[in-house]
């Protein structure tokens, strides 16, 4: 994008609102600048002026609905507001005034839960934190929620998870206005080092374990991390905890919403994430690491899972450092 003038970006501010993912993403876009001249014009637009958050600091909105300019792009923060219908019915008249002139619209974390009635939205993947996640689903069924994706786009609406995938999704944004080399600036200077991709999980399996309050599960993701290069079945697994197959799989179900198989392939292919980030590693010597026999398995797990080849991971985070 190419303009003689800055892209105007407002957010829009409620109370209850969560404070970072408003000034996240408008720090990283107030960063971005081009001999001196700043690139995007950020300005905070509020039903009135005074707005409070969730952790009760007062924002000072630039403009409020009656008086705001027109704008290139929508951020819509999350919040614990954004989940309260009386804020819903506040917003939703300018949100659709948005919406009916087709402005870039981008939802941080439980923001979508304000935009999800848009008639633009109805049958979009989307996403949200992972906590929030079920709840959207229940309130909103005519939306596809995917909960393990950092942030996810459709044509010019985008939504992302929690909190910091706010900054992730803030600097996808600007390689998608302005390039590679200027997103990386941008995260050099926030200490980022490196942008995340919207494929993406969440959150990792050990931040998963940790906080998975059972044993047994526990005991067999330690045993198989020390056994990822081999060839492991489910009845492997299983017998970790002296459990039948079914009883495991059933434990997996339980926890964390998948089959046992499916469970032991996204351990193997998250970790397979991380060997690919060694380039001194070739693709074959990551599929052996994770315990696949060939390189073709491999890879046809890894875009089965992530719509990606590994040698094209590799290479957007190769850029993205």
């Amino acid at each position: 994008m190419t303009t003689s003038c800055p892209h105007r970006i407002g957010f829009l501010a409620y109370d209850d609102i969560q404070l970072l993912d408003l000034v996240g993403p408008l720090e990283c876009f107030d960063l971005i600048k081009a001999d001196a001249e700043p690139l995007y014009e950020s300005c905070i637009i509020a039903p009135r002026k005074k707005i409070r958050s969730e952790t009760g600091i007062q924002i000072e909105a630039d403009y409020t609905f009656a008086d705001a300019p027109s704008i290139d792009t929508l951020v819509i923060p999350g919040g614990t507001g954004a989940r309260q219908q009386a804020t819903k019915a506040l917003l939703q008249p300018y949100l659709q005034e948005q919406c009916n002139q087709r402005k870039r619209i981008v939802c941080i974390c439980t923001g979508v839960f304000l935009a999800a009635d848009l008639p633009r939205l109805r049958g979009l993947t989307v996403t949200t934190h992972w906590h929030f996640a079920e709840e959207l689903k229940h309130r909103y069924p005519h939306l596809i929620v995917d909960a393990d994706r950092l942030f996810i786009q459709h044509d010019r609406f985008y939504s992302s998870a929690g909190v910091l995938s706010g900054i992730d999704l803030a600097l996808h944004i600007i390689e998608q206005d302005h390039g590679v080399r200027v997103a990386t600036s941008a995260a050099k200077y926030l200490v980022t080092y490196f942008k995340r991709a919207g494929h993406q999980s969440q959150f990792s399996e050990s931040l998963k374990f940790q906080s998975i309050d059972n044993d047994r599960l526990q005991k067999v993701y330690m045993w198989l991390q020390d056994n990822l290069h081999k060839t492991v079945s489910v009845t492997d697994l299983a017998a970790q905890c002296a459990m039948s197959d079914r009883h495991f799989n059933r434990l997996v179900q339980q926890h964390y919403q998948m089959t046992a198989r499916a469970w032991l392939e996204h351990i193997k292919l998250e970790q397979a994430k991380i060997f690919l980030s060694d380039d001194s590693k070739s693709i074959k010597s990551v599929a052996f690491q994770v315990g696949y026999q060939s390189s073709d398995s491999f890879g046809r797990a890894f875009k089965r899972k992530y719509g990606i080849e590994p040698g094209l991971w590799r290479q957007y985070f190769s850029q993205s450092l």
